[in-house]
């Protein structure tokens, strides 16, 4: 039995954090030459007592209510975030409660960054193939500038907040999850990373200590820390070849894609990789310049919003090519059912009233 997305739904929060304000807590110069490379103008940001599962919640009920499908039906609820409620217990109970489902519906959590997307399906389609489930709620969501130091002008500039609710049924005919393709390179794990966050280094007095880089960049242990140049090497370099590899498995060629849909990171980034890949216009998409790089949530949430601008059309061939923390890379190719992927009849905006 093989899984297929039947419906996808993304929720950023309503507050943003404007080009204005960035400018003012770094300065214009600053801002602008990191803009012209990013592509991001604005950025979607949780407000002081929301969090990445109050963005879940409110994409997966959306999705569920929108789409009429009973609550107790869902056999199977996976939660990707690195941004979690707390150490313990899995985020996705706390959600599997909220969300009203069945004690007979498994919950787990996936501790991923950007590559979650791709990794949660596999996951999905290894407990379809497995006779496990036939409903499956899998929910990408992250919020990270929750873990971001407020001056750091490498990532506050870039990242936003969201998440993503898609849902997944038994798939006909030849379409749903095609395949995969997966790769790591721990060597750079130290790359993207928090080094103040666990068992490893606790958190002391010292570990809260500012530390400001050469750039400029205010940063401490227990912040989000990123090496820009080292991850911007990988990914113009590693992921074309990972994904022709992956092109090479399937027995696809680009001719053969309706769209190519890569993990919103940069759109500079993103723009390399489609030149080096020879991808024409029309097959790429883009969703970052009004809610920032996502993380986790990137993925899907690029997916979710062709959708909405019917860019998604029935029987399409999606690929979708996710890389970053870890380091690590991943792949899916994914055949659209000839219903289509009607878009969610719900707002993708959550005020923190909500």
């Amino acid at each position: 039995m093989r899984a297929a997305i039947t419906a996808i739904h993304h929720c950023v929060p309503a507050h943003r954090l404007t080009r204005a304000e960035v400018e003012e807590r770094f300065g214009a110069k600053n801002v602008a030459s990191i803009a012209k490379l990013s592509g991001i103008r604005e950025r979607r940001v949780v407000e002081s007592g929301m969090t990445a599962a109050d963005l879940a919640f409110a994409a997966a009920d959306r999705l569920l209510t929108d789409r009429a499908v009973p609550r107790e039906s869902v056999d199977l609820l996976i939660v990707t975030t690195q941004t979690g409620e707390y150490q313990i217990p899995a985020t996705a109970n706390l959600l599997h409660q909220r969300l009203g489902l069945s004690q007979a519906c498994a919950a787990f959590d996936i501790n991923l960054g950007c590559t979650a997307f791709p990794y949660s399906l596999a996951v999905t389609q290894g407990w379809f193939a497995a006779g496990l489930a036939r409903r499956v709620l899998v929910i990408n969501a992250d919020a990270l500038t929750t873990v971001i130091h407020p001056r750091d002008r490498s990532l506050v500039t870039l990242h936003g907040d969201g998440a993503v609710a898609t849902l997944l049924e038994p798939a006909q005919a030849d379409e749903g999850l095609l395949g995969f393709h997966f790769g790591t390179d721990s060597s750079g794990w130290r790359y993207l990373c928090i080094p103040a966050s666990g068992a490893r280094q606790p958190r002391t007095g010292e570990t809260s200590r500012e530390i400001t880089d050469e750039s400029g960049n205010v940063q401490t242990a227990e912040h989000l820390q990123m090496n820009g140049p080292a991850i911007f090497h990988f990914s113009i370099h590693k992921v074309p070849e990972a994904i022709q590899q992956a092109l090479t498995k399937f027995s696809v060629k680009i001719e053969d894609l309706d769209l190519i849909l890569l993990h919103q990171a940069n759109r500079f980034m993103i723009e390399q990789i489609y030149k080096k890949l020879e991808v024409p216009p029309e097959k790429q998409f883009f969703y970052l310049e009004d809610v920032g790089n996502l993380s986790g949530a990137s993925t899907p949430a690029v997916l979710s919003e062709a959708v909405r601008q019917g860019r998604v059309r029935p029987g399409a061939l999606v690929l979708l090519a996710s890389f970053g923390v870890g380091l690590s890379w991943a792949v899916a190719l994914v055949r659209v059912g000839a219903a289509g992927l009607a878009p969610i009849n719900a707002s993708t905006d959550l005020a923190l009233s909500s």
